[in-house]
């Protein structure tokens, strides 16, 4: 392993999940280009070829397939390394402060809490459920140690990591025409008065939102913006417009709206953890660890 780094494991493995590098590099807060540098960089040291990759597509070379399985396993071992001497170093104590927004907790929150609590059971967990762009701010204030939130347009000085994807659904009035139809598509939106979200530092909702409006022919007649999800819905029941929300809202009825799932809409709502680079906090990985965990068995069950 001479000249390999842990970087570079984490960096390869990252791609190796996504199969594309500008998502990769995404969720890994860095940039394209330094991502690729370090991928040849590890191609160099091992003297293989990891990935097939030209403009459309990324693939894992035969190479690339083994070391990602002996990568994961190298990873692993470390990780639980560090966590069992932290342990024995009586580390396993201490409190988290968790930062929050609504949909991990309608998603990998609580069977991440519940698998780290039962590991660290001497741990207290300080929850606070906030919006991406409050969480930020938190973070930064070092108000709290680990984020659930929208990825980060800029994550200077923070370690991010996806832990969960969905999709997204029209939310419209109960009494409109629009709930009359069993399906809806981006383009029966068309015509309507939308519900957005205000701008945020992070990737938000209306980007993606936007995106496939425009795929659709259109770009949606905003009128009003909020800052919350639970925000759009409130308005689309009081008849003021329509909304394209993420799936999570499924999960909380309210009265006065229906929801439509939009299939041509991919699952890229991404949500991800986030903590500050010099964390002292050793609670942080071993939590983050979990939310991993929670996602792969999320997907599993799928």
């Amino acid at each position: 392993m001479q000249g390999i780094e842990i970087r570079h494991l984490r960096y390869f493995l990252r791609v190796a999940d996504e199969l594309h590098f500008g998502r990769a590099a995404e969720i890994l807060g860095i940039s394209q280009a330094p991502l690729s540098q370090q991928i040849r960089q590890l191609e160099e040291r091992l003297g293989v070829r990891l990935f097939d990759r030209n403009t459309r597509s990324v693939q894992l070379t035969p190479a690339g397939e083994v070391f990602a399985t002996k990568a994961q396993a190298l990873v692993t071992a470390l990780s639980n390394a560090v966590d069992e001497t932290r342990m024995a170093g009586g580390l396993g104590s201490g409190v988290l402060r968790i930062g929050a927004m609504g949909s991990a907790v309608h998603s990998v929150l609580p069977n991440a809490l519940a698998a780290f609590s039962s590991k660290y059971p001497s741990a207290r967990l300080d929850m606070h459920l906030h919006t991406t762009e409050e969480q930020l701010d938190l973070l930064a204030a070092r108000q709290i140690d680990i984020a659930l939130m929208r990825p980060p347009r800029v994550a200077s000085g923070l370690e991010t990591r996806q832990v969960y994807r969905e999709g997204f659904v029209a939310v419209v009035h109960e009494k409109s025409e629009l709930a009359r139809r069993p399906t809806l598509t981006v383009k029966d939106l068309k015509d309507q008065n939308f519900i957005s979200y205000t701008e945020i530092r992070g990737i938000g909702y209306q980007d993606i939102v936007n995106q496939h409006c425009r795929e659709a022919g259109f770009l949606p007649h905003v009128i009003q913006r909020v800052s919350h999800t639970i925000g759009v819905v409130t308005l689309v029941a009081a008849g003021l417009g329509v909304g394209i929300v993420p799936a999570w809202v499924l999960n909380e009825p309210v009265a006065g709206v229906c929801y439509r799932p939009l299939p041509e809409l991919p699952s890229s709502v991404t949500l991800v953890c986030a903590w500050r680079s010099d964390t002292m906090n050793p609670l942080v990985l071993p939590f983050a660890a979990e939310l991993s965990a929670a996602q792969t068995n999320a997907s599993s069950a799928d």
